[in-house]
């Protein structure tokens, strides 16, 4: 680089940011994550030299192949208003362009955008970022409770065939759209699983057929009222076929082609996978019958998968050499902070296929890794390849038992690197992949168990596990990993834990005392922000049963828990039987916290 500097240049002010980035990288910088506390200041790396050389960058120009590069917020379990913020800033560092957010997720008043809007619109407009928004499902905008007359049996889907049911949902969204002018795409999508009411399918002649009429009533309204407004529908469930000739979307509304059935230990387009050739085969059939602009919604950090370390990354490139073939205009996935670090690799790979879907996944993954892990990356280019196993498959016991072994030498691996690095800026995110893998293995150990004594063990195991690392950035706690260890939770309230400064319970689920004896449980508190709490708590037990202590205070930071083992004594006297003890807790500020029980069974 001259005296005179380097020029960056592109067609809009995004385009010039993203080539202050694309410049950034030519000298060594790397955005392999957003800023997440749980990174402890590790998410980036900018190298420190005397001197700025930037070589082979004259003329230089980048345009990216798809137009629609996304990340979707979706079930938005552990996401928060500042998470978000620092999502957008790492999309802008990897040329995405577009955030997806619900409306309202599956009309649950719980994950919606108004809750974050005036935090993130602002920062997502500062980055010429597009605002998406919308998602499942149509009754945030008719509510049946509001609108009964509109819904016909025990169909979740309005009656679309009814002209006032219809109205009344379009003007609601445009409604909706007008006070929020933030939002130019919005996603019109009916609720997850949607049951649709049969006389309007029989009206139109199939579901896509009768989704394609409201989809095109809305566009149609919008093109008048808010013409700055994009209409997208997504290809899913019962309508992922596209409609008959005649009745198809309109050019203007986007498509997103949605293979949710689809496994990824074959590539989509695999011939020889009895899941995915069919899939192949309808996005095949949305290329010929799409007339406007058709772009995929990627699963390759599935919910189910438990924030298992699932890094297919040669499927995904196969992928997206297909989906180039057919004239595929964008790539999107969704992600969760809490889980972040073992999909990095996939987060990054995917926003690179988004802008050059032919990268080839092999070099790709070397550069990444020299990069991240340095002098240990062999001993990482080993532990990735060994964490390829899609967890649907472990209802195979063969599948399940080879992904274990495959985990195990996953672990070797990672203890080579961590030899390696001791000493080094790399080992902690190196040791954080390490305490990942355990829990790898006690997810596939409750498969893998030989009998029912074993699977009970390796619940616990995981259990414990799991709420040791929900914070940590490695995995989410929420209804799919708290079935896994055979716990209760309703899938709208897995959110609340990550929106809390703080949490604390006792560490044990249950105690068990002799009379006249003594037990000890263990309270925690973690830090769910990273922003360090004093947590203020106290104990009140039946007659009989005795705390050593009623009150006290914890103090978690970052990774560092905090554990106070409180002794409970039983009376002699004490009449066997289960008894409660109740733990309240309050931060520093006053902020309560959800109070915890603990079942006492005196023998």
């Amino acid at each position: 680089m001259g005296p005179a500097g380097a020029l960056a240049a592109g067609r809009g002010p995004r385009a010039v940011l993203y080539a202050v980035y694309a410049l950034l990288e030519r000298a060594g910088v790397r955005f392999f994550a957003p800023a997440f506390p749980s990174y402890q200041g590790r998410a980036e790396r900018v190298p420190h030299h005397p001197s700025l050389v930037l070589s082979g960058t004259h003329g230089t120009v980048e345009e990216p192949a798809w137009t629609w590069r996304r990340k979707y917020v979706e079930e938005g379990t552990s996401h928060t208003a500042e998470g978000l913020v620092l999502l957008l800033d790492w999309m802008a560092k990897n040329r995405l362009n577009t955030l997806v957010h619900p409306s309202d997720y599956n009309h649950w008043s719980v994950i919606t955008w108004d809750r974050v809007r005036s935090a993130v619109a602002p920062e997502a407009a500062r980055r010429g970022i597009v605002v998406e928004v919308g998602g499942h499902g149509y009754e945030s905008f008719l509510p049946r409770e509001r609108y009964p007359a509109y819904y016909t049996g025990g169909a979740s889907v309005f009656d679309v065939h009814n002209p006032d049911a219809l109205d009344a949902y379009v003007r609601a969204v445009v409604a909706h759209l007008a006070a929020r002018p933030e939002i130019t795409v919005f996603d019109c999508w009916p609720p997850d699983t949607a049951t649709w009411p049969a006389g309007a399918v029989a009206a139109f002649g199939t579901v896509a057929n009768a989704e394609a009429h409201v989809v095109n009533t809305l566009r149609t309204a919008l093109a008048t009222a808010l013409p700055g407004v994009r209409v997208e529908r997504i290809a899913y469930g019962a309508a992922i076929a596209p409609p008959t000739p005649g009745r198809g979307f309109h050019p203007e509304v986007l498509i997103d082609f949605a293979p949710y059935e689809r496994t990824y230990q074959h590539a989509v387009d695999d011939p020889a996978s009895a899941a995915n050739a069919p899939l192949a085969a309808l996005l095949r059939s949305w290329s010929e019958a799409a007339e406007g602009p058709l772009a995929v919604y990627d699963y390759n950090r599935r919910y189910r998968w438990r924030s298992l370390p699932v890094r297919p990354l040669g499927i995904l490139a196969a992928d997206a050499r297909f989906y180039a073939s057919l004239g595929i205009d964008g790539l999107g996935s969704y992600a969760e902070p809490a889980d972040w670090l073992p999909f990095e690799a996939v987060h990054l790979f995917s926003a690179r296929l988004a802008r050059d879907p032919g990268t080839d996944p092999d070099h790709w993954l070397a550069g990444y890794l020299a990069d991240r892990f340095g002098s240990a990356a062999g001993h990482l280019a080993d532990y990735y390849a060994r964490t390829t196993a899609d967890p649907d498959g472990f209802t195979v016991p063969a599948y399940a038992s080879a992904a274990e072994t495959g985990y195990r030498a996953a672990a070797a691996a990672l203890d080579r690197a961590l030899t390696v690095l001791a000493g080094r800026e790399e080992y902690p995110v190196a040791a954080l992949l390490r305490s990942h893998i355990d829990l790898a293995l006690a997810d596939v150990a409750i498969t893998t168990a030989p009998t029912a004594a074993a699977r009970t063990t390796a619940r616990a195991a995981y259990r414990t596990l799991l709420e040791e690392h929900r914070f940590r950035g490695l995995v989410l706690q929420d209804i799919r990993s708290v079935q896994r260890w055979g716990g209760t939770l309703a899938h709208r309230d897995g959110h609340a834990v990550y929106r809390l400064p703080a949490h604390a319970a006792p560490v044990e689920s249950g105690l068990t005392v002799a009379r006249g004896g003594s037990a000890t449980v263990r309270l925690r508190a973690q830090d769910v922000d990273w922003r360090g709490h004093t947590v203020t708590w106290s104990a009140t037990a039946p007659p009989g049963l005795v705390p050593g202590t009623v009150s006290g205070t914890l103090a978690p930071a970052g990774a560092a828990d905090a554990v106070h083992r409180l002794v409970l004594t039983a009376s002699a006297s004490l009449t066997p039987g289960s008894r409660t003890v109740t733990f309240t807790f309050r931060t520093e500020d006053g902020t309560v916290l959800p109070p915890a029980r603990l079942t006492v069974t005196v023998i």
